[in-house]
C-alpha cells in the first residue's frame, strides 16, 4: 500500500503547474512522481482542449483522466479516450456574432471535441495558437459545422473590463457559463459547466469521495473546483479571489515548485 493511496490531486495548469515560461519544474516532476509511485492520482484541470494540453503531455503524464474545456469534458490520456463531453446549443453563435459587431478588435476562437477554430484573429489568438503549438485551423465561426465545446473571447488585459460588462448586459447573459480563465481569455461554456462540477464528476468515477480530492489553483475559472475539492489550495501568485476561496494558500508560487510543496504538505499531513 501506497502513502497516498485513495488520494486525488487535480491541478491547474498555466500559472499553479506550469511555471511562467509553460515549463514543470524538476521539483515539481520529480514530486508529482513521487506521489504517484505512492498510490496517488495526479491529473489536471485546464480551459484547454486535449490537443492544446499535448505539450504538458510531453512532460508529465497524469495517471486518472483530466477535466478539460473548463469543466466540460472529461479526456483519458492514456486511452485517447473521451469519458464526457458537454456541447453548445446554436445560440453560442448568436453569442459570437453578437461579440464580435459590438466589439470588433476582440479574437474569437471556437473549440470542438477534436479542434480549435481560429475565426477573428488578432495578436492574442496568435499568441495562443503559438503556446499550445496548434495547427492552422482559419475558419469563419459561421463556418463551423461540428458541434461547438466552448467559445474564446480574447482582448487586451486593459479591455477586459469591457467585453465583461458587454457580456453581462447582452441577451444571452444568462444562457451560458462566462469565465474568465486569464487576464486576456474570457470564455463562454454550456450552462453549468466548470471546473468544480468536472472535478466531482471524475471523482465519482473514480470512486473518490470528496474528502480524499486535493485541487489547486490560482485563476478565476478555478474557484469552483478550489470550493468544490475537500481541500482547495492556491498558490502565492494566485488572484484574490482564488486566495479567498481556498483552504490554504501555499507560500510557493508557480515558479516555486508549488505543486511539490503541495504533496509535501500531504505527506506532512497538514492537509
Amino acid at each position: 500500500m501506497g502513502k497516498f493511496d485513495g488520494i486525488l490531486l487535480c491541478v491547474d495548469l498555466d500559472d499553479t503547474l506550469l511555471t511562467s515560461d509553460k515549463r514543470v519544474s524538476r521539483g515539481n516532476y520529480d514530486a508529482i512522481e513521487y506521489f504517484k509511485s505512492e498510490g496517488g492520482l495526479f491529473t489536471f484541470a485546464t480551459g484547454r482542449i486535449p490537443i492544446g494540453a499535448k505539450p504538458i503531455i510531453r512532460q508529465i503524464m497524469p495517471n486518472a483522466p483530466a477535466v478539460c474545456f473548463n469543466g466540460g469534458s472529461i479526456y483519458d490520456f492514456e486511452k485517447k479516450e473521451t469519458l464526457m463531453l458537454r456541447t453548445l446549443d446554436k445560440g453560442a453563435l448568436d453569442a459570437a456574432r453578437y461579440i464580435d459587431e459590438t466589439l470588433p478588435d476582440v479574437g474569437i476562437v471556437v473549440c470542438t471535441a477534436d479542434k480549435v477554430y481560429f475565426c477573428k484573429v488578432n495578436d492574442i489568438v496568435l499568441e495562443h495558437q503559438r503556446l499550445e503549438e496548434l495547427p492552422d485551423n482559419f475558419v469563419g465561426y459561421e463556418e463551423i459545422g461540428e458541434d461547438r465545446t466552448k467559445i474564446l473571447f480574447m482582448t487586451e488585459e486593459e479591455n477586459m473590463s469591457v467585453l465583461r460588462e458587454t457580456v453581462d448586459s447582452a441577451p444571452f447573459a444568462d444562457s451560458y457559463t462566462f469565465v474568465k480563465s486569464s487576464p486576456w481569455y474570457y470564455e463562454l461554456l454550456p450552462k453549468g459547466a466548470d471546473k468544480g462540477t468536472g472535478l466531482l464528476k471524475l471523482a465519482e468515477m473514480l470512486g473518490i469521495p470528496t474528502n480524499r480530492v486535493i485541487a489547486v489553483g490560482d485563476n478565476e475559472n478555478d474557484l469552483d473546483m478550489i470550493k468544490a475539492a475537500g481541500t482547495g489550495i492556491a498558490v502565492a501568485n494566485a488572484a484574490g479571489s482564488a486566495k479567498a476561496a481556498a483552504d490554504y494558500v501555499t507560500r510557493e508560487s508557480c515558479d516555486e515548485d508549488a505543486i511539490a510543496a503541495v504533496i509535501q504538505m500531504i505527506e506532512n499531513k497538514r492537509i
